[in-house]
Order: C-alpha cells, then structure tokens, then sequence
C-alpha cells in the first residue's frame, strides 16, 4: 500500500465513527422535540427540519415516531450542528435560571409564612419597592386560612406578587 492510499483512509470516517455522528445528531433532534414551538422559533432552523420536528411532536405511536426521529437525523446531517448545540445550551441554562428563581420565590414565601424574622430584612434588602403592609397582610390571611382549613389563597397570592416583584426588579 502506498503512502497516499494511507493519508486518504485516515481521512476517510471510519463506519463507526459515522454511525456515532448519525446517533448524536439524531439526539439532538430529539432533545428539540421536546421544545415549544416558541423555542423553537428562537432557533436558526431550516423550515424543512422545523416541518419535521413539528410534525414529531403531534406523532404519539412509537413506530411513527422512531421513523420521524430518524428522518429528523438524516436532515440535520445536512446542516452544521454547532449552531444549534449552541441555542440548546442557551435555551437549558434559561430554563435552569428560571428554575432557580422559582425555588428563591418558594423559599420566600415559606419563609415569610413560617414567621422567619430575617425573611422580611431579605426581601426589603433585595427589593427596595416592596409593599410591606401588603406582604404583612397576605401572610396573615395564609395563616387564618390555614387555621381555618380553607385553601390556601393568600399563599399563592403572596407568590404571585413575590413574583411581580422580583420580575419587576429583573427588567429595571
């Protein structure tokens, strides 16, 4: 065997090394069924492979939706990946920022429903706006309704405009 019959199959992907590719692309297109179609549309995606991936989420019978994942693989092996690795990335570590925040808001108001006596001095410090008299009250009536059984209204109000709050706050 020559030297150039060598260099030119060491350049040449090996099967398996074109079936990972295949595999990890097909992932990839999987992992972007799972997203709305507003994420979907922050994505820079050919409307053929955005045709097919909203045709995949509407299909529920296994078969169908191997065969639909699979041919979302063939058509993103005609596009560069990068890209889109890049906006799934974006996309999770907004989801895992949201989530964070949700837990932040949660463990406030726990807080404030448990009478923790720096949970307010927190809230004050971190938003300088916030209602007080308004948050005094609504803890209140979470702790009547909880006494008296009744659902817990005042609880999720006061998430709520713990949520405004801290929305508020982000934007300015």
């Amino acid at each position: 065997m020559s030297t150039e019959d060598e260099n030119e199959s060491s350049l040449e992907k090996s099967k398996t090394r074109k079936k990972h590719e295949a595999n990890a692309l097909q992932a990839l297109g999987t992992e972007l069924t799972q997203l709305n179609e507003d994420q979907l549309h922050t994505i820079p995606l050919p409307q053929n492979l955005l045709d097919a991936i909203l045709a995949a989420q509407k299909i529920h019978q296994h078969g169908g939706r191997k065969r639909q994942l699979q041919y979302i693989g063939k058509l993103m092996r005609d596009i560069d990946p990068e890209p889109l690795k890049q906006a799934m990335r974006k996309i999770q570590l907004q989801h895992k920022r949201d989530s964070a925040h949700f837990h932040q808001l949660e463990s406030w108001r726990d807080q404030l429903l448990q009478n923790s006596p720096t949970a307010m001095d927190e809230l004050l410090a971190k938003f300088p706006g916030l209602d007080v008299q308004h948050v005094r009250q609504l803890v209140r009536n979470a702790h009547k309704e909880r006494n008296t059984q009744k659902p817990p209204k005042s609880a999720r109000t006061l998430f709520k405009y713990l949520q405004s709050i801290y929305s508020d706050s982000d934007q300015s």
